[in-house]
C-alpha cells in the first residue's frame, strides 16, 4: 500500500507577476489550507494524509513565505486573499472550496470568504483574533505580555529586521516554546526546515509585514463586515494554552453561523501538538451533512 504521505506533490504556479509554491494531495472536493507565521505550507504535512482521504488538499505558501515570490508590498490580507483566489479559481480552476486559515492565514481566509462568499462552502478559522474585532485588545500590554510582545514589535519591520536578521534560529527557538503545551512539539527536522525558510533573503521582512498590515487589515475587516455577516458555516478553533475560546467572540462578530471548539492539551502549534485532534475537528466539521 502506498502511503498518502508519498503522494504529496509539490507544484508552482504563476499568478500575475508572482510565483506561488503549493502542496497538493488527495482527491475529492477542494480544501485549501492557509498557514501562518513563522511557518509555511510544510506545517500541514502532519495532517494532510488524514484530510487527503476525503478532499483534494491545496496548501499554498502565501506571498513572502516558503517557496513563493517575495514582493515588497501587498501584505494586507485583502490583497493576499486575492492572491489565493486567483491561484485557486483562475489557475487551478476550482469554483467552490472548503477553506481553513490558521494564525495570520485566518486573516487571509476571512477576507477570501467575505470577498468571494459564493466561492467558499465551509470556513475554519484557527488560532486568530481579528483586527478590528478584538485583535487590538488581544495584543495590548498586560501582565504576561512577555509571550505576546512580538505581535506589536513586528508591526515595525525596520526595527525588527535590524535586530533579528541573522538570528532567525534564536527567534524560532523562542517562538516555538511559547503559547504551547508541549515545548518540544516541533521536531528537530521541522525546526531546521523553518529556520532555512526564514533565512531566505527577504522572507523575514515579509513575515514582519504580515503583522505590520494590521491597521490596514482592521479597516478592511470593518469594511467587509459592514456589508453583513458571513452566512456560511464557520468553525473557530483555539488551542487551550493559546487563543482558546478568546477568539470565538471575535468571529461571532463576522459570521452568523459559527461554532467554537477548543483543542485540549495544545497551545498555538496545533498541527504539531495535537495533529490527530486537530485533523478530527476539521473532518467532523467539513464532512458533516
Amino acid at each position: 500500500m502506498i502511503s498518502v504521505n508519498a503522494l504529496i506533490e509539490q507544484h508552482t504556479a504563476k499568478v500575475g507577476e508572482l510565483t506561488f509554491a503549493y502542496l497538493q494531495a488527495g482527491t475529492g472536493d477542494p480544501l485549501v489550507l492557509l498557514h501562518g507565521f513563522p511557518q509555511h505550507s510544510h506545517m500541514w504535512r502532519s495532517i494532510m494524509p488524514a484530510l487527503a482521504e476525503h478532499f483534494t488538499i491545496i496548501a499554498p505558501d502565501q506571498r513572502g513565505m516558503g517557496g513563493s515570490s517575495i514582493p515588497a508590498g501587498g501584505y494586507d490580507k485583502r490583497t493576499m486573499a486575492n492572491d489565493m483566489y486567483q491561484l485557486v479559481h483562475e489557475v487551478l480552476g476550482y469554483d467552490r472550496i472548503h477553506l481553513v486559515g490558521y494564525d495570520q492565514g485566518a486573516g487571509t481566509a476571512y477576507a477570501y470568504a467575505a470577498t468571494y462568499p459564493e466561492a467558499v462552502r465551509r470556513l475554519v478559522l484557527a488560532e486568530f483574533v481579528f483586527p478590528g474585532f478584538g485583535y487590538e485588545e488581544y495584543i495590548a500590554p498586560k501582565r504576561g505580555w512577555d509571550n505576546g510582545w512580538q505581535l506589536v514589535a513586528f508591526t515595525v519591520p525596520d526595527l525588527c529586521e535590524r535586530f533579528i536578521a541573522g538570528r532567525e534560529r534564536d527567534l524560532l527557538s523562542w517562538y516555538f516554546q511559547i503559547h504551547c503545551d508541549k515545548p518540544d512539539a516541533v521536531s528537530i527536522d521541522d525546526f531546521e526546515i523553518y529556520v532555512r525558510a526564514l533565512q531566505r533573503p527577504g522572507v523575514l521582512r515579509a513575515g514582519f509585514n504580515y503583522f505590520a498590515a494590521v491597521w490596514d487589515d482592521s479597516e478592511h475587516n470593518r469594511e467587509l463586515a459592514s456589508k453583513g455577516k458571513l452566512s456560511l458555516p464557520v468553525l473557530q478553533i483555539g488551542g487551550e494554552k493559546a487563543v482558546g475560546a478568546f477568539g470565538l467572540p471575535s468571529v461571532q462578530q463576522l459570521a452568523s453561523n459559527v461554532r467554537g471548539q477548543v483543542i485540549e492539551k495544545a497551545g498555538h502549534w496545533l498541527t504539531e501538538e495535537q495533529p490527530a485532534a486537530f485533523a478530527t475537528a476539521l473532518l467532523n466539521f467539513l464532512t458533516e451533512e
